[in-house]
This record gives structure tokens, C-alpha cells and sequence, in this order.
């Protein structure tokens, strides 16, 4: 296939017809996967594109437009025998084949997914390897073998980087997209209506919880956020998922507001969460899916990061084509690109990556992070 751009021409591979994309990861890590699929759409035109993820993560990609299938791993059920797991896994694994894919692209370093591009029998297998030794067999399974490229990386690049993508005149397309529809959107009017919402006043969106509890803030600054953000004017809702650590946390918060925000916690899905997050105004909470979920929508978000590459990791600014390789070019400290900010210490040990300090699964650089840091923050919103 040849594309021209102005009197630049650039020749790509022959043209995949079924491309397989597979990233056997996390809720957020499968939503910025985005941009690789509706790249991959941009330069096939006439492909069809699967993705396969994760059972927990498939709401992140159904109903994306630039994806026509979402295929999810197998699991072996609770009261299933091996057996019976192991023969329907068999069928799985023929019917995969079956789609007979041309290409199929790994987008992480885990076995899962490399072995199940070689399984789908793709003639064009690209994959992600870890550097060092160790990795022969899992390189014989690709026919593409690609490095994590070094240095200050957004995951959305990291995502970008499978299609080798270094000619200027090939411009990704770097939106994050999620999908809901009319339904989801009902259960949100009705859940909001019962709990008092008028229709009117601005919405305010805190997500306190993630499922590490080392990347979470203190019960205290939360409750103290939430009161300002309802003295400010807004109708602050509070979310989280049914997880019963992330529902006591949200109560335990709940019990030192001093005013009465609306507690949304536990009451939606995936893609309810993300119809409720679309009507706010503004997204805080920390370093977690529903983070990535608002700025796909464009929701300012004010994000607290504590051992996390904010590099890495921070939120998307949704078209974000600007230098370099990150939205969030700094290692550590407040950082700001279009209307997302990201609040982190600027202490030498952040990001150490680590669950939390010395391995205790609490994060000094959060629980020191002080409420005034936060408002001050708040303050430049308005």
C-alpha cells in the first residue's frame, strides 16, 4: 500500500486484511491500547481488527469504531474439572486459528500473549521482548521481534511503538476512545435522580480507591477535597468498584466529610462509570482506570500520583501531538498538559515504582501529601 503526503511517499507492508491485537493486562492498560487499533484503522482502511483481552477488561474496547471483534481469554470457571477446561480450551484455541489472521501484534512482554499469536497460526507475528537472556523460545514464536525503547515514554507511545512507526509523514492517530450507550446512560439518570441530583448542579467526579492500595491517598485529604469541591458549587459523586476493600475505604471517607456527597460507590459498571464521568465537569482521584477512563472523554482530570511514572502513566491528552515522547516530560512533581494536571512529590525516591515504601504497601510520598498541595491546585481551576 502506498500513501502520499504532500511529495513525501511512504510505502507500508503488505496490507493485513485481519489483524489480531492482544494485551492480556489491566483495565487502564487495555483502554490506551486505543490509539494502536485506530492507527492500525488509519493506515488499513480495509482491515478488520480483533483485539483480544482479558475477561474484566473487554468493556474498556466494545463498542470502539475502529474495533469490529473483542475476544477474551478463556478462564477456567469455579466448579469446572480440569478436564472439561482444558477440552474447552482446546476448541478455543481451534477456533482462534480458524479466523485466520494475517498479522497479529503482542503489546506485552508476558507468555500468554506471545503464545497465542504463534497458536493463531498468523504468518506475521509481532511481539514485545524483554532485553537479556533467557528469551530464545519466546523469540522463535515471533516473526517480528521488538524492544521496549528506552527513556521517558508515555504507555500510549509504548503502544505505538509495535508498528514501528518513525516516518513524520505517518501520523498516529493518538485519540483514547470508550464507548457506552442510551441504557448506560439511563441507569446513571436514575441512580442520580434517587439519590437528590437536580439535573442542574455541576458534577464533580472523585475516584479515591485503586486496586493497590499504595497508590491511594489518605482518607482524611479525600474527605477534605470532597467538602471544598461541594462548598465550590459542585455535586460531587463518589465511585468505586463492588471490590469490598474499595467500598470500606469509601465509607471510611464518607464518615469524615462534612457535607453529604453522592455516594455512586459500588452501584455502576465499567461502562456505567464511564456515562457518569462523561456529564462531570471535573475527574479527581488517583493514579487508577478511571483516571484514563475521564480524559478519554475529556474530562479535566487532577490526578495524585505517588510511586507511579506520571510519565507513564499520567492522563492523556486526548490528539496529543507535541514533542518528544510524553505528555509529562518531568520524572517527578506537579506536571500540567491541556486541561489534566497530575500532582506528585517531588521528593528524590518518586517514582520508585515500588508497592509501597520498603515493600509495606503504603507510600510515604501519599500519605505526606498534604491537603494545602491539593487546594492549591483547586484554586487554579477556577
Amino acid at each position: 500500500m502506498v500513501f502520499f503526503f504532500g511529495t513525501a511517499m511512504t510505502v507500508l507492508p503488505d496490507t493485513p486484511i485481519r489483524i489480531l491485537v492482544i494485551k492480556s493486562r489491566h483495565i487502564g492498560d487495555v483502554l490506551l491500547t486505543g490509539p494502536l487499533l485506530s492507527t492500525l484503522r488509519q493506515w488499513y482502511p480495509e482491515c478488520r481488527i480483533s483485539v483480544l483481552v482479558k475477561e474484566e477488561t473487554a468493556p474498556m474496547l466494545e463498542g470502539h469504531p475502529d474495533v469490529h471483534e473483542v475476544i477474551r481469554f478463556q478462564q477456567r470457571t469455579t466448579g469446572e474439572s480440569w478436564q472439561a477446561f482444558l477440552t474447552r480450551q482446546w476448541h478455543w484455541w481451534r477456533e482462534l486459528r480458524r479466523r485466520r489472521f494475517d498479522w497479529v501484534i503482542n503489546t506485552t512482554e508476558g507468555d500468554r500473549g506471545i503464545i497465542a499469536g504463534f497458536l493463531s497460526g498468523a504468518h506475521r507475528r509481532t511481539g514485545l521482548l524483554k532485553p537479556g537472556k533467557g528469551h530464545w523460545w519466546r523469540k522463535r514464536l515471533l516473526t517480528e521481534a521488538v524492544a521496549r525503547r528506552s527513556g521517558l515514554r508515555h504507555a500510549v507511545m509504548h503502544n505505538l511503538d509495535m508498528l514501528g512507526w518513525h516516518d513524520e509523514t505517518l501520523r498516529p492517530d493518538t485519540r483514547v476512545r470508550i464507548a457506552f450507550d442510551a441504557q448506560d446512560e439511563g441507569v446513571v439518570t436514575r441512580t442520580l435522580t434517587a439519590l437528590g441530583w437536580d439535573g442542574e448542579q455541576p458534577l464533580a467526579h472523585v475516584h479515591p480507591v485503586a486496586r493497590w492500595r499504595f497508590k491511594c491517598w489518605t482518607d482524611a485529604g479525600m474527605a477534605q477535597a470532597i467538602d471544598y469541591l461541594q462548598a465550590k458549587g459542585f455535586a460531587v459523586g463518589i465511585t468505586a468498584s463492588p471490590d469490598p476493600a474499595e467500598m470500606a475505604k469509601v465509607q471510611a471517607i464518607l464518615a469524615l466529610c462534612q457535607t453529604r456527597p453522592l455516594d455512586l460507590s459500588g452501584r455502576f459498571t465499567l461502562k456505567q462509570a464511564a456515562a457518569f464521568a462523561a456529564r462531570c465537569r471535573l475527574f479527581l482521584g488517583v493514579d487508577t482506570a478511571m483516571m484514563h477512563v475521564a480524559a478519554a472523554l475529556d474530562v479535566p482530570v487532577v490526578a495524585i500520583f505517588g510511586p507511579s511514572m506520571a510519565y507513564e502513566w499520567g492522563p492523556w491528552p486526548n490528539g496529543w501531538q507535541g514533542e518528544g515522547a510524553t505528555p509529562y516530560p518531568k520524572i517527578r512533581g506537579f506536571q500540567q498538559c491541556g486541561p489534566h494536571r497530575v500532582i506528585q512529590k517531588n521528593w528524590p525516591c518518586v517514582p520508585c515504582g515500588r508497592d509501597g515504601c520498603g515493600g509495606s504497601k503504603v507510600s510515604n510520598c501519599l500519605t505526606r501529601l498534604e491537603w494545602r498541595e491539593l487546594r492549591s491546585v483547586l484554586d487554579s481551576l477556577s
